[in-house]
């Protein structure tokens, strides 16, 4: 698999797998009663979610992957945080999450877009990130709706200790002193540089998702990033509330 392929065929997967875990926090809103407008754009979300997913596949096939289905990890499906945890605060950490995710992927669409050339790849591009804006909208009201459900205490004593876990993907990545580079004909499918996908999606962490969360007293005014991954380096790889393996 190639480089192009490799990139639309994970893209396909990472779609699929919102689309499932957008559905079971759809189930908990359901069962939180919130208001009938929030649960329809939901239901939205879930169905993007599965058309990007079928689009990604398809820009895949199109450059010489493989035609059949595409291999999904079923653990994956479902929302691994808090699983013990009650159906509001599940909820929250589902709607905090998808804020996160749904605020970089607008910036990595943006970007892939710009570099696209081949007509099918800004196509799913245009599609994707034109989807994206009313989905980043979608889960910071969904957040919202919640802490008016819940109320702010109870959001920011469960949200603030989480953050940092929510980020770690953005900020913990660890990028060589030179990282490889792709040709014009493979940008030319929306694929985007190591280094400059890191730095905007870092970027966009620091300029948008941080502030948002400030904004809405669920993180200290206070709070950088480099606040952040001491925390995420404190918890050693263990999602908050959740106690270390044992050793022998």
């Amino acid at each position: 698999m190639n480089d192009v392929q490799r990139t639309w065929f994970r893209q396909a997967r990472t779609e699929y797998t919102a689309a499932s875990l957008v559905a079971e926090m759809t189930h908990w809103l359901i069962r939180l009663g919130v208001g009938p407008d929030l649960l329809v754009r939901a239901t939205r979300v879930v169905s993007d979610e599965v058309r990007h997913a079928t689009i990604c596949r398809e820009l895949y096939v199109h450059v010489g992957g493989d035609p059949g289905p595409v291999a999904l990890n079923p653990r994956a499906l479902a929302h691994a945080d808090d699983p013990d945890a009650p159906t509001h605060l599940r909820a929250i950490t589902a709607a905090g999450e998808l804020a996160c995710e749904e605020s970089v992927a607008l910036t990595v669409f943006r970007m892939r877009l710009e570099n696209a050339r081949d007509p099918m790849a800004r196509e799913v591009c245009e599609v994707i990130l034109r989807d994206e804006a009313t989905h980043r909208v979608f889960a910071w009201d969904t957040l919202d709706a919640l802490t008016a459900l819940v109320g702010q205490e109870a959001t920011r004593a469960w949200v603030r200790p989480r953050i940092a876990w929510w980020l770690r993907t953005y900020l913990g990545a660890k990028l060589r002193p030179v990282e490889p580079t792709f040709p014009p004909e493979d940008l030319a499918f929306g694929l985007i540089d190591r280094r400059a996908h890191w730095a905007a999606m870092r970027q966009t962490v620091e300029a948008q998702v941080l502030p948002r969360f400030q904004s809405r007293g669920l993180l200290e005014a206070e709070a950088t990033p480099a606040m952040l991954i001491a925390e995420l380096e404190a918890l050693g790889g263990v999602p908050p509330g959740r106690s270390p393996p044992a050793t022998a």
